[in-house]
């Protein structure tokens, strides 16, 4: 056994079966690498539709009370037959050189974390979300495949596509289920330290599919302060990103202008949610897209603030989040 895919799920049956459909097509001996589905207390019946799959040795499913993704890659840890472990998110389809790909990148036993491409899915609807993405996180991976040289972003983290060792893993004591969001970057910093390098690999395809709603991408980024908020306590003077670094050089006037917004998120909503409803209806026009992605971006940052605010607030009042 040479490779271990673990897929993490939750609430999402129809999804990670074609994502296991893409697992099982691989360009890899069926013998030497296996699948690990681990359902983390979902109740839409994933766990039933993966066992009706017609029988194959690789695949292996492992039923969870609900622990977060942390949790649910913990699991697939200590349940691997392998000592190479490929993480996947559930919402993905892999490329058939894909574990290939991984398995060629660790042939050397080095300290290595090796990061899958991962690109917009072909078939996902035009929408924002997917604009947002590419702004973010999916930016990182289209400017290593257009410029291979280029370091990997420090700040940036990501077990969505990703491969390493498992007695890497294992030394600097595996995700901390604390964490609901932002446990990769959590990972990453105790990686760093013991010297684990980063390596792109862009023959180590996945596709991401993008479907949430505006909304949903605001209630994330709040969700995301409360983990910001608790990486920050465990890793003093470290940051997950470096969102509190660009807003602390901002000007004056535009800082202030934050504050004011963060108090009042609702105020903000009023003028930015109708753009982004623009640039969603007319996501075909490139002007009007802009302008939704933009105004989504602002939306975003600001509900992150305010909830970061608040967090703050509430450990100088009582000393605990």
């Amino acid at each position: 056994m040479r490779a271990s895919a673990i897929v993490s799920t939750f609430e999402r049956r129809d999804i990670v079966l074609r994502t296991v459909a893409t697992l099982l097509a691989q360009d890899f001996p069926a013998t030497e690498y296996e699948i690990i589905v681990v359902v983390d207390g979902s109740t839409d019946g994933t766990a039933a539709a993966l066992r009706a799959l017609p029988p194959d040795s690789r695949l292996r499913v492992i039923e969870q009370e609900n622990r977060g993704l942390a949790g649910a890659r913990n699991s697939g840890i200590r349940a691997a037959a392998s000592e190479l472990l490929i993480f996947l998110d559930d919402d993905m389809t892999c490329e058939p050189a894909l574990v290939r790909e991984h398995v060629a990148a660790h042939a050397q036993g080095d300290s290595l974390v090796g990061l899958g491409a991962i690109y917009v899915a072909r078939d996902n609807p035009p929408n924002l979300s997917s604009e947002y993405f590419n702004a973010g996180l999916g930016g990182a991976y289209l400017r290593q495949r257009d410029q291979p040289n280029l370091p990997w972003p420090e700040d940036t983290w990501s077990f969505a596509n990703t491969s390493i060792r498992r007695d890497l893993i294992l030394q600097v004591g595996l995700f901390d289920e604390r964490f609901r969001m932002r446990e990769d970057a959590e990972i990453g910093v105790r990686l760093l330290a013991v010297g684990v390098r980063r390596r792109f690999l862009g023959g180590a395809i996945a596709y991401q599919s993008c479907v949430k709603s505006v909304d949903d991408l605001v209630r994330d980024a709040e969700a995301f302060a409360e983990s910001d908020a608790l990486f920050m306590r465990t890793h003093p003077g470290q940051s997950p990103h470096g969102f509190m670094e660009r807003i602390q050089s901002d000007p004056r006037w535009k800082r202030r202008l934050r504050l004011l917004l963060a108090a009042h998120p609702a105020m903000a909503d009023f003028v930015l949610a109708p753009m982004c409803a623009l640039g969603q209806r007319f996501y075909s026009v490139r002007a009007f897209r802009a302008i939704g992605l933009g105004a989504l971006q602002i939306r975003c940052g600001i509900h992150w603030y305010s909830k970061m605010l608040q967090l703050t607030a509430q450990v100088a009042m009582n000393g605990r989040p």
